[in-house]
């Protein structure tokens, strides 16, 4: 009788990208996260606004969130695009330039 001996398998071979990305939802938005958050951030930078400010300017639009809950939500940077209107309302931001591309995610051949 043979005796079973398990035999180890070769790791297959990396695999490589080619054509468009294919990136689980989740790391697709990553980027567009972070930029929507330096838009904010950088608005409210440009007007010497803190969060406690971004509060009041939104009270208008029947938007009651303390400075701690927008704090957080723009830090987890997980903000619906409404919000981000909303707030670039509140803070009268007429023009926004929104990138086109944000470039191939790290990891992938360029």
């Amino acid at each position: 009788m043979e005796s079973y001996s398990p035999m180890r398998r070769a790791a297959p071979p990396p695999k490589i990208v080619t054509g468009p990305l294919k990136l689980r939802p989740e790391a697709a938005y990553a980027p567009w996260e972070d930029r929507a958050k330096e838009l904010l951030v950088a608005e409210m930078g440009k007007r010497k606004l803190g969060y406690k400010e971004l509060a009041r300017l939104l009270e208008p639009y029947g938007i009651d969130e303390t400075p701690d809950q927008i704090n957080r939500k723009v830090n987890r940077k997980r903000f619906s695009a409404a919000f981000l209107l909303a707030c670039l309302a509140a803070m009268g931001v007429d023009l926004l330039k929104v990138p086109s591309q944000l470039g191939t995610p790290e990891g992938y051949p360029r």
